[in-house]
């Protein structure tokens, strides 16, 4: 009981440094893109919002962070809620899942292709106009050497 009594101050900061390092571990390995806009998801795009807002203000930057904290701990503190009344099969589901992404459809890559080949048929000898360019790239830079 004495330990306690000298080192109650110690144990406190260790333990809030201990939970906000396992907070941290878990937003770092969670995904912060998904369709359904599920976990941190919706933090980390408010987060972005306000850092922009804040054009580099120091105060207004920490407190975008220390918001986006907050925010956080309620995506993992719901978690909690929801595997406790059943809703959910573990505390982690609703923040560690599968990111479900709006990949590239075949039909974008048919639109690409069409365009590579316009600019081959628009520009015949790529190799030239290479060539072109870089005694254009020689001849500025002989310029700014006199």
């Amino acid at each position: 009981m004495n330990f306690i009594r000298y080192h109650w101050f110690g144990l406190l900061v260790s333990v809030v440094v201990a939970l906000f390092l396992c907070q941290f571990w878990l937003v770092l390995i969670a995904p912060h893109q998904d369709e359904q806009k599920r976990g941190f998801v919706p933090c980390t795009e408010k987060m972005s919002e306000e850092l922009h807002r804040c054009r580099s203000r120091n105060l207004c930057v920490l407190g975008a962070v220390v918001d986006n904290t907050f925010c956080n701990t309620g995506v993992i503190a719901e978690g909690f809620r929801l595997w406790a009344t059943g809703r959910q099969a573990s505390p982690w589901a609703n923040y560690l899942f599968e990111p479900e992404l709006d990949l590239p459809s075949a039909e974008d890559d048919v639109d690409v292709e069409e365009s590579l080949d316009e600019y081959y048929r628009n520009v015949p000898d790529i190799n030239a106009e290479m060539d072109e360019l870089q005694k254009l790239n020689q001849q500025l830079e002989n310029d700014d050497n006199e």
